[in-house]
């Protein structure tokens, strides 16, 4: 009964103490809600979630619990930006993705389709960019990126940790497993992995708002800013 009276309180705790988690989550049920009620969660193939989008989420919840518990770092901001940026991505690229079913097979936003459990993906997909970039930060130059936001290393380093992480998964689900149809014609060419230039453009660009945004926005909840 202790046991259980101390697993409660420390979950009280851990959500007192982020008060904007709260919040967020609240907004998201609201918002699932009347995507559900609004018919704007639809299914394509047999209808039924497949391995391959289940793997995201399911990927996403075993890097939070292994960073927590093994390794004593907890990563909701990271996942928490990574999830919101992820979000603004699929939004804006939509039209250059065609998700195939029997892949992909729970879509949200009616005519411009998204793959529902795929956007959990995004929190660790952004977090392990994040992590190796400040990685390779302190073993390069000796230097704490998380405290660095506007400097050249930074955005080197971020550039280079969302290529290692976000490439190859694009390669793995977009190439190897098939899970999307490209709708672009890659102008300037392909890499070896066989994606357009433009795509690894593109997660560039969008690594360098993220990782300053989050820099940001990390020492403002630590007062330090």
């Amino acid at each position: 009964m202790k046991g259980k009276s101390s697993w409660s309180r420390g979950l009280i705790g851990y959500f007192s103490r982020r008060r904007w988690l709260v919040w967020a989550a609240g907004l998201f049920i609201v918002v699932f809600a009347l995507l559900y009620l609004t018919g704007q969660i639809h299914a394509q193939g047999d209808g039924y979630p497949t391995l391959y989008e289940l793997s995201m989420p399911l990927g996403a919840v075993l890097i939070w619990l292994f960073f927590k518990f093994a390794l004593k770092q907890d990563l909701i901001e990271e996942f928490f930006m990574g999830w919101m940026f992820g979000i603004q991505w699929e939004i804006m690229t939509e039209p250059y993705w065609t998700y195939l079913p029997g892949k992909l097979n729970i879509l949200v936003w009616a005519g411009k389709d998204i793959p529902l459990l795929a956007l959990a993906g995004w929190g660790p997909a952004f977090t392990l960019a994040i992590l190796l970039s400040e990685a390779l930060g302190k073993r390069l130059f000796g230097l704490n990126l998380r405290k660095i936001v506007f400097d050249w290393r930074t955005l080197v380093l971020d550039a280079v940790g969302i290529q290692v992480v976000g490439s190859l998964l694009e390669w793995f689900y977009g190439i190897k497993l098939h899970c999307w149809d490209y709708n672009i014609d890659f102008g300037i060419g392909k890499s070896p992995l066989g994606l357009g230039w433009e795509i690894h453009i593109g997660y560039m660009i969008v690594m360098f708002w993220y990782g300053t945004t989050f820099r940001v926005w990390k020492l403002k909840l630590e007062g330090k800013l």
